[in-house]
């Protein structure tokens, strides 16, 4: 098994075992809140980054989609056809019972597959991509990830991206409830692995399989989006928690960004 198939294969396995603990706190309300048209989750910037592509009858693919909260709420902004994929079973079932409870299961569908070998019939098939918090940090190889995502792209089309700061990941939360402390090197380029579990809702730490992040620079993200063949339209950062990670930062006296949104465009 090569090192990027290790990584992928252990995240997968990661967010499948914490899907239960995701659903006990979020799956009723979340049902319940799409059962109410118009419902929308995402933050404000990100929802004017995707009135500017136009939305409306666009197809649109979210990668990384996990529940897919926010591809039913970009549906809910006129989109047309939706993709959501994610590699994680458990968080597709979820997303499905989302589609249903939000009455476009028949326009929304799903998708089970590995980003980095994604099916050939769907290359330049959408206008609008969509990935949003927490992606990018899993990936082992992010010049890959990027030309993935733009050959989901056709020509003329967008991408709207959300993520948490990289100046976030160089910093740990305290388990004891003090505050968020730096320790890691901005330019750190082996990857952390953890076991203390993915159930950053409720902060809660448990005995978790391994998984895997990645430190990539704000100029790593930057050149992997223009070396894929994309042009950077408008970029936002903000100073507030955006990811249920190291939220007290947003306090600290010296605060940093923490959260990123970039708006590319496909030649």
């Amino acid at each position: 098994m090569t090192d990027q198939n290790k990584y992928v294969t252990a995240n997968r396995d990661a967010w499948n075992e914490v899907a239960p603990r995701h659903a006990a706190r979020n799956q009723a309300r979340l049902i319940a809140l799409f059962r109410n048209s118009g419902n929308n989750h995402l933050a404000d910037i990100a929802q004017d980054m995707i009135r500017q592509t136009g939305i409306a009858g666009k197809s649109v693919v979210q990668v990384c989609c996990n529940n897919a909260k926010d591809l039913l709420s970009v549906k809910n902004m006129g989109a047309g056809r939706c993709l959501g994929i994610d590699q994680a079973t458990a968080f597709l079932d979820q997303a499905r019972e989302l589609a249903q409870a939000a009455g476009v299961a028949d326009e929304v569908a799903f998708l089970e597959a590995n980003v980095y070998a994604l099916p050939a019939d769907l290359s330049q098939s959408f206008e609008v991509a969509l990935t949003t918090i927490g992606v990018v940090y899993w990936m082992p190889d992010l010049g890959a990830f990027f030309r993935a995502v733009a050959a989901l792209i056709k020509p003329g089309g967008w991408w709207v991206m959300e993520e948490t700061h990289p100046i976030v990941q160089m910093y740990d939360e305290d388990p004891a409830g003090g505050p968020s402390q730096l320790t890691y090197s901005y330019f750190r380029t082996e990857p952390l692995e953890w076991t203390d579990g993915l159930d950053y809702f409720d902060g809660k730490r448990y005995e978790s399989a391994p998984y895997y992040s990645f430190m990539h620079k704000l100029s790593d993200i930057i050149n992997a989006g223009l070396a894929a063949g994309l042009t950077l339209q408008r970029m936002d950062e903000v100073d507030h928690d955006i990811s249920c990670q190291c939220a007290d930062l947003a306090d600290a006296k010296a605060n940093p960004p923490q959260g990123l949104y970039l708006l590319w465009r496909k030649a």
